[in-house]
This record gives structure tokens, C-alpha cells and sequence, in this order.
């Protein structure tokens, strides 16, 4: 969503309602590696958890614990679910480790790439060119799993399902079938929703750009390999309600309680209705959903990492993994 994550992401760059029911339980570890994805014309880095029977060796970035054994061996002759996450606005793909790390160890290949033009490290782009850039990055990177050598042979392409967190929310819908009015976004940035720094990001004038009025014309390609989604608070001011009811696979919709960043109505409550999913509201604000900082980063990435006194951030997240196993074990 915001610049801020780049307070996270710095130190990140430099190297590589409760569920009713448990998810089911898998005895994997978790394996990482990085593969070089190319979307129009562009080198995006990938980085992929995995299943693995290794022995865990974490290791640390900064100050950072990362709970995945780098290149570790993919549990043989065994297919696997994957699962694409989509990263926040100008955030990048290790703001969710923690989840991605669980979700392998739970039996899911989890592909996130780094959306070049909207991630801290990469030159920032125009708007226009994000919002059609987004989902085509991620198409690539499912792609580019499913013809490797590495993990040709692990996946299993009738279960595919994606995630979405803010920004990724917009292009986990478009990649749905959803289909965007940016017109519709221009109206509300341009006018009441001057302030909204959530919904209309930093530069509300940039949605009335002459770019962006010729991207109304611009018909974006859903992919019909993703069966069920899994949205956190997603970016959604651009989309009415006919354009989202084109979405027909399972969902599942996260919001929060304190909607103070980025306005619920217009975003997660706006899906909600158009789509008849009543959302599960987490508590806190918008950034609960990044994965908890280490206490060296609270302070100095107050923004994205501090939540209200009230909020546990790791509580928040066991929550949040279970209701994903859960959905996505059901769905896939």
C-alpha cells in the first residue's frame, strides 16, 4: 500500500472469527529458492516456499529470521497445491515469510513474485502501467513453476489458488475474472476521496491521468487456472459491483476492524456485498496483515509494524493462517 514499506523492505533487500476446525495437519518443513520470472520484457524475481522432508536450517537477513532451508530437495513423487501471493503496494515478497514458510510446511508450493514497477527496490512505474503490469506478473510467475525443472514435476495444476493483500487484492480480482472501471476511481480520488491515502494512494490525481483514462479501454486477461482466492483487505475502489460479480471461485474475504488506512466500504466491505461473502474483520489496522516485525524494526517502521495497544500482531496471524489452511485445504 504505502511507501512505508520500504522502512521494511531495506533490510529485507540486501540479501536474498477463530477456525472451528484445525487444518489439517502436515509433517513438511520448508524449503526456499529464487527463480528469475520474465513478464513483458522484465526479469521478476520469484521467490518460492516449498514442501521438504530436509531438516530445517533457518537463517537471518538483517534482522530477520527466515524459517526455510535455503534450496533445500522437494519431497519426491508427491504433487502439490500452489498458491500465488500478491504483495502490497511498493512492499515486496519476504513482508509475508512467515505465512509463506507455514503454508509450505503445510503441503502448498507458495509463489510470490516481486511486482517490478510497485516493489521497494525497483524503479517505480506509472500507475496505468502497474495495474496492467500486476496480474501478468503473476500469470508468468505460476507459468514459469509449472515448466521449471524444479518443480515441474511437484505441482499439481488442477489446485491452484491465489492471495491477495491490498494492492494484491486488485490483482488477485483481476487475475478472477473481475473487471476494473478506473473511471470509477478517478471520480472518488478526484473529488471526496482527495484524503484517502489508502484507496487512492499517494497521488489521487494520478487515477485522472490521461494514461489511466485510456486504460478504460484496456481488457484485462483473467487466468483460468486459479480455483478459489483468498483476499486481506483488498484495494477495490476501482472495481463496481457488476465488474466484481464476474468473479465466480470460492472465496475467502479479510478485513479489519480499524479501517482507518484504507476505507472498508469502498474496498472489503464494497467485495463483500457485490459478491454475497460477509468478510471475517481482524483486529487492528491495515498493516496487520504484514508478518510481525522483529522488535529492532518497530520504532523505525512505526507505521507498518506498531499496532494499537489492544492488538496482538502474531495472535492476529495465527488466526489468519488457520482460516487460509482451512479455506484453501477445503477448496483446492
Amino acid at each position: 500500500m504505502f511507501r512505508f514499506f520500504g522502512f521494511l523492505s531495506f533490510a529485507l533487500c540486501v540479501a536474498l472469527p477463530l477456525a472451528k476446525a484445525s487444518p489439517k495437519a502436515v509433517g513438511y518443513k520448508a524449503g526456499i529458492t529464487q527463480l528469475v520470472v520474465r513478464s513483458d520484457g522484465e526479469d521478476l524475481s520469484t521467490l518460492v516456499w516449498y514442501p521438504t522432508n530436509d531438516v530445517l536450517a533457518s537463517w537471518t537477513m538483517g534482522p530477520f529470521k527466515i524459517n526455510a532451508t535455503r534450496q533445500a530437495q522437494a519431497v519426491a513423487k508427491k504433487r502439490f497445491p500452489v498458491l500465488l501471493l500478491s504483495h502490497g503496494h511498493q512492499s515486496d515478497p519476504l513482508a509475508h515469510r512467515d505465512l509463506a514458510a507455514t503454508l509450505a510446511r503445510h503441503g502448498f508450493i507458495v509463489v510470490v513474485p516481486t511486482h517490478a514497477g510497485d516493489a521497494f527496490g525497483t524503479p517505480m512505474q506509472s500507475l496505468a502501467t502497474v495495474m496492467r503490469s500486476r496480474p501478468k506478473q503473476v500469470s508468468a510467475a505460476l507459468s514459469a513453476v509449472l515448466r521449471s525443472e524444479t518443480f515441474g514435476n511437484h505441482v499439481d495444476a488442477d489446485r491452484i489458488g491465489v492471495i491477495g493483500y491490498s494492492a494484491g487484492g486488485y490483482t488477485a480480482l483481476i487475475l478472477a475474472g473481475a473487471l476494473p472501471d478506473f473511471e470509477r476511481a478517478a471520480a472518488y480520488c478526484s473529488g471526496e476521496g482527495a484524503r484517502d491515502v489508502g484507496s487512492c494512494l499517494q497521488d489521487g490525481a494520478a487515477w485522472s491521468s490521461p494514461e489511466m483514462a485510456h486504460l478504460q479501454s484496456w481488457q484485462p486477461v483473467s487466468d483460468a487456472r486459479i480455483k478459489a482466492l483468498v483476499l486481506l483487505e483488498p484495494h477495490a475502489i476501482m472495481f463496481d459491483v457488476t465488474g466484481l460479480q464476474k468473479v465466480e471461485q470460492p472465496l475467502l474475504l479479510v478485513g479489519v476492524q480499524d479501517d482507518s488506512l484504507m476505507t472498508a466500504a469502498l474496498n472489503t466491505d464494497h467485495v463483500g456485498q457485490a459478491l454475497d461473502v460477509t468478510p471475517i474483520k481482524m483486529p487492528g489496522a491495515h498493516f496487520v496483515f504484514v508478518d510481525p516485525c522483529p522488535l529492532a524494526l518497530i520504532e523505525k517502521a512505526a507505521v507498518i509494524c506498531k499496532d494499537a495497544p489492544d492488538v496482538d500482531r502474531e495472535s492476529v496471524h495465527r488466526e489468519l493462517t488457520s482460516q487460509i489452511l482451512e479455506f484453501f485445504q477445503g477448496h483446492l
